[in-house]
């Protein structure tokens, strides 16, 4: 098994978001050939099931979908298809016996369901967060259009799993969205944007909903199935943020090195993937900040100390660059 993925990698079944993206588009009167153009996929890969896809030509596919649609709720709709994948993967997640389970499946499975994206969670004060960040190099719009799906598939999930509607709260990084009523429709009310950081908060009790169908023999099937799978536990950009997540006192040529690269090739594979080892640094340090401040409850010397700050006042004003509030404002 590879340590990472990389962007060109094909690992991908047409299973799962691109035929529910195609039926949905071809559905709208879209045609095949106009939604295929430029993305490198090809109508007789759709057909084989031999055939695998990179997660560039995933999201190649979700841009030329997103033009095409020229709906506000397009994503939305997307997602809440998603839920019901009939694939493997999706299955495991879907047959568990409860919702914490299912969290559980849903992030062990996250490269076959949702690689685009990679999280993190915790409990505190009763509430179950999953903090949210990009798994590959997106630009903003198209990031903010795989938050809506995922976002509208994630609260689908749950209902399927649960029998009945799971409140859950859903909580943007970006500027209030121009559609946000869309937004009220598909994920409920409690929706907030301009948030420091991206992430979906249940309330931990939620966890222990039951699967009204679960089936044990069922689960162990799926489950049997799913050993079969062979691939990287996370993208190139999710690996390199765990790592500094784990290791703010690392600079680049050190991170380099843990990668067995030299910075100059370091630096090009991070370029060919989208993405800056200082946008990862700030994003990785902006969430284990905002983690020790609000959950973890240190000092500001504390979590400055931490993130490798040694003058108190660099990591205030850094902190107001990454979230724009201070460490006092956040805290409340």
């Amino acid at each position: 098994m590879k340590p990472y993925l990389n962007q060109d990698d094909k690992y991908l079944t047409a299973q799962g978001l691109i035929t529910t993206l195609v039926e949905l588009a071809l559905s709208r009167g879209i045609a095949l050939h106009k939604l295929l153009r430029g993305t490198g996929v090809f109508e007789q890969d759709l057909m084989s099931v031999q055939h695998k896809f990179s997660i560039s030509q995933q999201v190649r596919l979700l841009t030329q979908f997103k033009q095409l649609m020229k709906s506000a709720d397009s994503g939305f709709l997307l997602g809440s298809q998603l839920a019901n994948d009939t694939s493997v993967a999706a299955q495991g997640v879907l047959h568990a016996a409860h919702i914490g389970q299912a969290l559980k499946q849903l992030h062990n499975l996250r490269m076959q369901l949702a690689p685009l994206l990679f999280s993190y969670s915790y409990v505190h004060n009763e509430q179950y967060y999953i903090v949210l960040q990009n798994a590959v190099g997106l630009d903003d719009e198209i990031s903010q259009y795989v938050m809506e799906i995922y976002s509208a598939a994630f609260y689908q999930v749950l209902k399927k799993v649960a029998g009945e509607r799971v409140p859950c709260q859903f909580e943007f990084a970006y500027k209030r969205a121009r559609h946000s009523q869309e937004y009220e429709q598909h994920l409920g009310l409690k929706v907030a944007f301009e948030k420091p950081i991206t992430r979906w908060v249940l309330n931990k009790h939620a966890l222990r909903l039951t699967n009204p169908a679960f089936s044990s023999f069922r689960f162990s099937q799926i489950n049997s199935q799913l050993a079969a799978l062979d691939s990287a536990n996370s993208t190139f950009v999710e690996a390199v943020s765990r790592l500094i997540y784990q290791n703010p006192a690392l600079n680049l040529d050190q991170v380099a090195s843990q990668f067995a690269m030299s910075p100059a090739t370091f630096k090009r594979k991070l370029k060919a993937h989208g993405v800056r080892f200082s946008t990862l640094y700030d994003e990785q340090s902006k969430r284990k900040a905002i983690y020790l401040l609000a959950m973890r409850e240190q000092c500001n010397e504390q979590v400055a100390m931490r993130l490798s700050f040694y003058d108190i006042a660099n990591f205030r004003r850094a902190f107001k660059r990454w979230t724009g509030l201070t460490p006092s404002q956040l805290k409340g």
